[in-house]
């Protein structure tokens, strides 16, 4: 099965999560949603990963579904999200989805106003947990994509 995972973010978090997943997965694309542009007709399956900032995905990431709606919905589908925040997972996700947690390695692509909230919410969420990739969620959701048939 052709697989893409189309994914973006400011940090390579997302990336790194998205190549560690790669690893799993047979005949597997990987495409940056910030640098490249891809249509998802020429796959069989398509994984989106984004992170979330502000309670958002990253802007390419969302455009990306948007644009591609109608044919995504004809394909086996799955996605997961970065991010540190992890009470606000199921405020911010409304279907079933992954999240791999995230680092905070650099906060060099944000703008001013952004790395005040981030460094408030590092803040924050280092009290409730280690800030840090979940352990083994790439396998996790390799598992989960088996239950469906995926690979």
């Amino acid at each position: 099965m052709r697989t893409l995972i189309a994914y973006a973010g400011k940090t390579g978090n997302t990336a790194k999560c998205a190549r560690k997943l790669a690893i799993h997965l047979n005949q597997v694309t990987l495409v940056d949603l910030n640098a490249e542009v891809v249509n998802p007709k020429d796959f069989d399956a398509v994984i989106v990963a984004s992170p979330v900032y502000s309670h958002k995905f990253e802007r390419s990431v969302g455009s990306f579904l948007k644009k591609y709606q109608e044919i995504l919905q004809t394909k086996p589908f799955a996605a997961f999200v970065t991010m540190v925040e992890y009470d606000s997972f199921t405020k911010v996700i409304k279907k079933e989805i992954a999240n791999f947690g995230g680092e905070v390695n650099n906060l060099t692509p944000f703008n001013w106003h952004d790395k005040i909230i981030a460094k408030s919410m590092i803040k924050l969420e280092s009290k409730k947990h280690p800030i840090e990739f979940l352990p083994e969620a790439e396998k996790q959701f390799v598992a989960q994509l088996n239950k469906v048939e995926w690979i």
